[in-house]
C-alpha cells in the first residue's frame, strides 16, 4: 500500500477519527504515521497523549501499537503527532540509500541489483548483488554520495501504471522486493534529478542525467542537500553474491569523519610525513 506518509512526509500533526481500539492496539481514520515496510522503521510520536511505540501494516491497514490501554475510543477524535526528528532521519537516510545505488551503478562495471535496505537509528545498510566493491570502490561511493548530496538535486516522487514502470528501462522495479510500492495497478516512483541550475556548479561528468529512478514505498526529503553529513562506513559479506554496505547520516556521520581526522592526524605525527605522503610512507614501511 502507498502511505500517506510516504506521499506527504512533511506532515506531523493532524487530528482524525478513531476508528477501531483493541487493547493498545488502535486503527484511524487518516494517519500520516509511517509504517514499518521496505527497511524503514515506523514513526515515533503520539496518539492522543500516548506514545507510539509501533506501527504495523496488517493487511493494508495500519495498527497503532501505543504505551498504554488509551481512554478514547473508537468515534472520538484524537489530535496526532509525529517525531519530526527521527521522521526527518528516516527520510535523509532513505534518501541517501537511493544516492548510493544510483553511485554504485556509475562506479562499478556491472549494474548490481538492489537486494535490500535496513534503516536503524545508528546506521543505513543497502544490500547489493555484487562482490566487487573493494576499499577503492568505497571511497569512490562515498565520494560521489556526498557531490550528489553538495549538488542539491531535486527529489521528486510519482505513481505511474505497473506496465509503464516495467516497460521503462530506467525505472529499477522489482515486483517481488517492492510490493509495498504498488497499489491498485500502480506503483510509486522516486526520482532523484539531474544537476541543472541548481546554483553549485562542478558537478561530475557522469552525473549530468537524472541519478536516480526507483520504485520505493519510503519517505524522503525534497532535494539531496536535505540529506545533510552523510559517509559510508564500510561493507560486509552478508552471503555469497551479496554485499551490504553501510553508511551513516547525521550526527553518527559527523563523529564518524571526526574519528578519521583524528586517526589520519596521528598517522601524519608518527610518520612525520602530510597527508598526501602517508600511502607512500607505508608502502616504503611495508617494502623492508
Amino acid at each position: 500500500m502507498t502511505q500517506r506518509a510516504a506521499r506527504e512526509p512533511y506532515t506531523t500533526r493532524f487530528e482524525t477519527e478513531v476508528t477501531a481500539v483493541d487493547g493498545r492496539s488502535v486503527w484511524l481514520e487518516t494517519s500520516y504515521f509511517f509504517g514499518a515496510s521496505g527497511g524503514q522503521p515506523a514513526d515515533h510520536g503520539t496518539v492522543g497523549d500516548i506514545a507510539v511505540t509501533d506501527v504495523q501494516l496488517d493487511g493494508g491497514e495500519q495498527v497503532h501499537v501505543l504505551a498504554e490501554e488509551p481512554s478514547f475510543k473508537s468515534g472520538h477524535r484524537v489530535l496526532c503527532s509525529i517525531d519530526w526528528s527521527f521522521r526527518m532521519y528516516c527520510m535523509r537516510a532513505h534518501t541517501a540509500s537511493h544516492v548510493l545505488y544510483g553511485a554504485a551503478v556509475r562506479s562499478l562495471e556491472e549494474e548490481p541489483a538492489y537486494a535490500g535496505l535496513e534503516i536503524s537509528e545508528e546506521t543505513v545498510g543497502v544490500t547489493l548483488e555484487t562482490e566487487s566493491i573493494d576499499d577503492g570502490t568505497l571511497i569512490e561511493l562515498d565520494e560521489l554520495l556526498n557531490r550528489v548530496v553538495w549538488e542539491s538535486r531535486p527529489v521528486s516522487w510519482e505513481d505511474v501504471p505497473i506496465s509503464s514502470a516495467r516497460e521503462r528501462d530506467e525505472i529499477g522495479f522489482d515486483e517481488e522486493r517492492t510490493p509495498d510500492a504498488i497499489e491498485k495497478g500502480r506503483v510509486r516512483v522516486v526520482s532523484i534529478g539531474d544537476n541543472n541550475d541548481n546554483g553549485n556548479g562542478g558537478a561530475l561528468p557522469s552525473a549530468r542525467d537524472t541519478w536516480d529512478v526507483t520504485a520505493c514505498s519510503g519517505t524522503h526529503v525534497r532535494n539531496t542537500r536535505e540529506v545533510g553529513p552523510v559517509t559510508v562506513l564500510g561493507r560486509s559479506a552478508t552471503e555469497e553474491g551479496l554485499t551490504r554496505i553501510e553508511l551513516a547520516v547525521g550526527p553518527r556521520a559527523i563523529e564518524r569523519r571526526t574519528a578519521e581526522k583524528r586517526a589520519v592526524f596521528a598517522a601524519t605525527r608518527a610518520l612525520d610525513v602530510d597527508i598526501d605522503g602517508i600511502h607512500d610512507e607505508l608502502d616504503r614501511l611495508d617494502a623492508r
